[in-house]
């Protein structure tokens, strides 16, 4: 059953007390510097990509936290990924001149779709691990809070600044319970005789044994957003005239910090243009 966990592979959505360097800052900083690692990571070319993931495992030594705790969210897609380069290699790409790399019988596989499969791994890598070492440094309300403090500005313009920021929290936060309602029904099927590929090491067998869950997690998540959207009804939230009892003072140095992200957004746009 150890291999049916899901729960302790999820970086996303699971705060740690680290060193304390990180945690410390404001969630404005913390927001900014989301912003100057992820763009890269999802939209720059490999050398961006790199950049960006290896600064975000510098930051998270720095913050205290394990990098195998932001790469162990990989271990549950393996599968999935074995399965889109096989989509990769079976369905050609229109116009394809590359060099083929190898071939078998009517499918080939070349040298632009073994790259397109590369990247798109370096691109999850890269945003989990932003994603990861954000949730890990920063709490649920640090998260709904920084948001209005960066949005601010567009909320005198009629933008739902509030809902927007408790839209991402509940977003975050249902990313670990997601994750244990799949590992809930894995076990439960797998208590019936399921097979999930547990005993033998076949990614392809394992996607498509998961493939079928997709159903049953979607109405289970349905369900609790309803009962989430039920209660807060209940209660009359609206979210109107709120206030916050919070303020968060900047530390020393933490306007550096934020020049520093602009910096190395250029630095990676620098990076994108010129490698």
């Amino acid at each position: 059953m150890r291999n049916l966990e899901f729960s302790r592979n999820v970086s996303i959505g699971q705060f740690q007390a680290g060193s304390g360097r990180v945690q410390g800052l404001t969630p404005a900083t913390k927001y900014i510097w989301l912003l100057a690692l992820a763009v890269p990571g999802a939209i720059g070319s490999w050398p961006a990509v790199v950049l960006s993931g290896l600064t975000t495992l510098c930051l998270a030594v720095v913050a205290g936290i394990r990098p195998s705790f932001l790469l162990r969210g990989l271990l549950p897609a393996a599968p999935f990924f074995v399965l889109a380069a096989l989509l990769q290699f079976l369905f050609g790409w229109p116009g394809d001149s590359s060099a083929v790399l190898f071939s078998l019988g009517p499918f080939s596989a070349t040298l632009r779709e073994a790259r397109a499969i590369l990247m798109a791994v370096l691109r999850t890598v890269s945003l989990l691990a932003t994603i990861g070492l954000f949730t890990s440094v920063t709490r649920e309300s640090e998260i709904s809070h920084g948001l209005e403090d960066l949005l601010a500005p567009l909320g005198r313009l009629g933008l739902p600044v509030h809902g927007l920021s408790l839209v991402i929290v509940v977003t975050f936060r249902f990313i670990p319970i997601v994750a244990g309602e799949i590992e809930a029904i894995v076990k439960a099927q797998a208590s019936r005789g399921a097979d999930f590929g547990t005993g033998r090491w076949s990614p392809l067998a394992k996607a498509r044994a998961y493939l079928p869950l997709m159903v049953p997690v979607t109405v289970r998540a349905l369900e609790r957003a309803e009962v989430l959207a039920e209660a807060m009804e209940a209660r009359c939230y609206t979210g109107d005239g709120r206030t916050r009892l919070a303020a968060y003072a900047k530390v020393r140095g933490e306007d550096f910090l934020r020049l520093a992200s602009v910096l190395f957004l250029a630095a990676a746009w620098a990076v994108d243009i010129t490698l």
